[in-house]
């Protein structure tokens, strides 16, 4: 019986875990980096990408690396894997950069499901082909996305939350995770 418990409250907390996002980034030096990775953004990054910063991310018992940076007025993010592989890379755009009828499809979703709602960021998705490969170049706006990945922030019953919504490249709900925010033991000034 108690075995039986056990295996109950594991599986429990393994679900719940898988839809709770629970990011922590830590800035890192790019020679922290697996060399796979520096290897990997010594030969796409953009060459007048500004504002270049590197981190470790954590979220749950999932370890990455990510480089951020501005390139032609957006944000970017590119994420790799622990070892050093090519997991996805990021554009942050304003919503009226998206096509009208996928984000009119977006919006009705999130309304439904809300009383209230503000969407903080929008990213568009890339994801590496079955090399693992995905040049810079091969990312932009003329390309399809795989996934929107949007942040968005929600008042149900009086209650505030913030969630991780992904869609897929017609604008179909895919997952949602709740987001929440890791307090740090130090005081960063």
């Amino acid at each position: 019986m108690k075995k039986v418990v056990l295996l109950f409250l594991l599986i429990s907390v393994s679900v719940f875990s898988q839809n709770e996002k629970a990011e922590k980034e830590e800035s890192i030096n790019r020679t922290e980096m697996p060399e796979k990775a520096q290897q990997y953004l010594a030969e796409n990054l953009p060459q007048h990408a500004r504002k270049v910063r590197y981190y470790f991310e954590t979220d749950g018992d999932r370890k990455s690396y990510e480089a951020k940076f501005k390139f032609q007025k957006h944000r970017y993010s590119v994420e790799l894997s622990a070892p050093g592989q090519l997991e996805d890379i990021e554009i942050e755009v304003d919503h009226n950069e998206l096509d009208e009828e996928i984000f009119q499809k977006i919006s009705r979703h999130i309304d439904h499901e809300n009383e209230r709602f503000r969407i903080e960021k929008i990213q568009l998705q890339f994801l590496p082909d079955t090399t693992g490969k995905l040049p810079l170049e091969k990312v932009g706006f003329q390309a399809q996305p795989a996934n929107y990945e949007l942040i968005i922030a929600t008042k149900n019953s009086g209650k505030l939350e913030k969630f991780e919504m992904t869609f897929d490249a017609q604008g179909n709900f895919v997952k949602k995770r709740k987001a929440t925010r890791i307090s740090y033991d130090y005081l960063i000034f």
